[in-house]
């Protein structure tokens, strides 16, 4: 069974993190040092990372992450991210193996041309879909 934790960043930002005890993936990373500690605080492997859109702050933290564990990178098909390993767009679905979850990918232009949302039967990723207020 997955678990899903909200991971504190910058002033106002949260990183999502999907655990099952043993490995982990993180969506919209902006800052590396957070999810690290994290992972290290509870022996996770990261496996995966999943990116909404190009944006800084959901994406800052990717190039540490890769250089320290290696994950694989699943964005939207026409981002302009270089380190992206599985390009998704409307339809196509992101298995997350090592948790037995499976993603749905949904084009949400309007934040941003490249922003997508990962959605499953009772969860929804939307990066800067929707905003408070």
């Amino acid at each position: 069974m997955s678990q899903i934790t909200a991971i504190p960043a910058f002033h106002d930002n949260y990183i999502w993190l999907i655990s099952d005890g043993n490995h982990a993936t993180v969506v919209d990373p902006g800052d590396a040092e957070p999810v690290i500690r994290y992972l290290q605080q509870h022996s996770l492997i990261l496996t995966d990372i999943l990116i909404t859109h190009h944006h800084a702050d959901h994406t800052g933290g990717v190039q540490a992450l890769l250089n320290a564990f290696h994950p694989t990178v699943h964005a939207p098909y026409d981002t302009p991210l270089p380190h992206c390993d599985h390009r998704v767009s409307e339809g196509d679905t992101v298995n997350l193996n090592k948790h037995n979850l499976e993603f749905h990918v949904l084009n949400t232009p309007g934040h941003t041309l490249d922003h997508i949302c990962y959605v499953n039967h009772d969860t929804l990723f939307c990066g800067d879909t929707l905003f408070v207020g």
